[in-house]
């Protein structure tokens, strides 16, 4: 969807993002040198913070579509990595990690 400009084409562009609830969230696996499967996840602090930012895109006048978390997908909440939209088409992600395969499906 080309992003939209505000009035007399001025202003900034209103974007649509896709985002994932982190319900399922978790360091269950370490697939990059960012994960850290020693510290636990705050699941109650990365739902407030998970919120404000669809509260904060929405009040800029963005469109927030989610998709539903899947138990045992825990990464799914990097809904950015699940595909690429270019000019109306949808390139659906073939993921490297194992453990991330199964969110192409979903």
């Amino acid at each position: 969807m080309p992003a939209e400009r505000g009035p007399l084409g001025h202003g900034p562009s209103l974007r649509r993002y896709l985002m994932c609830e982190p319900r399922y969230f978790e360091v269950a696996y370490a697939i990059n040198p960012w994960m850290d499967t020693g510290t636990p996840v705050d699941l109650p602090l990365a739902r407030d913070q998970w919120l404000t930012l669809v509260e904060a895109y929405r009040g800029h006048g963005h469109t927030v579509e989610t998709i539903a978390p899947v138990a045992g997908l825990p990464d799914m909440v990097f809904a950015a990595n699940a595909a690429l939209v270019m000019d109306g088409k949808v390139f659906g992600s073939s993921f490297h990690a194992p453990e991330r395969q199964p969110e192409a499906a979903a």
